[in-house]
């Protein structure tokens, strides 16, 4: 075998051990899997799941959660892909599973994957996968 056929050789099966290598991680963080991809929108709602403008979080915020004697919460989930403009409000299929977050509650926020203050954008992605902290749903920091 000539010299440059070989290398040609150890060139493709590095290239494949890499690739294998990569998908593997990939799947084991579960990067690439469907669930993780959808558990990564927020949008400011209120107790009724209805989005509302995002200043009405940041008021919230303020307010210890509420507005007027109205929560307002973050809630993070996968929504089924969809996106939700203000005034919609977010089906009961998607909030049971879906995680609310008191605006008011820095550390709830920070666990969250959200900024620990200020205003999150509804319909932003919020970062997940490795070191994230996200675990699970239910209500954090309510």
């Amino acid at each position: 075998m000539s010299t440059s056929r070989s290398n040609r050789v150890r060139a493709a099966i590095g290239t494949v051990s890499l690739t294998g290598a990569a998908m593997g991680f990939l799947s084991a963080c579960g990067v690439a899997g469907e669930e993780e991809q959808e558990a990564e929108r927020v949008y400011c709602v209120d107790e009724q799941d209805q989005v509302v403008d995002e200043e009405q979080c940041e008021e919230a915020e303020r307010n210890g959660g509420f507005i007027g004697g109205v929560p307002y919460f973050f809630l993070l989930g996968g929504f089924g892909g969809n996106r939700y403009a203000v005034g919609q409000t977010i089906p009961q299929q998607y909030t049971g599973a879906a995680t609310r977050v008191n605006p008011a509650d820095t550390t709830a926020r920070s666990r969250a994957g959200l900024p620990g203050s200020g205003r999150v954008t509804s319909g932003t992605r919020i970062s997940g996968g490795i070191g994230s902290g996200r675990v699970g749903s239910g209500s954090v920091g309510s």
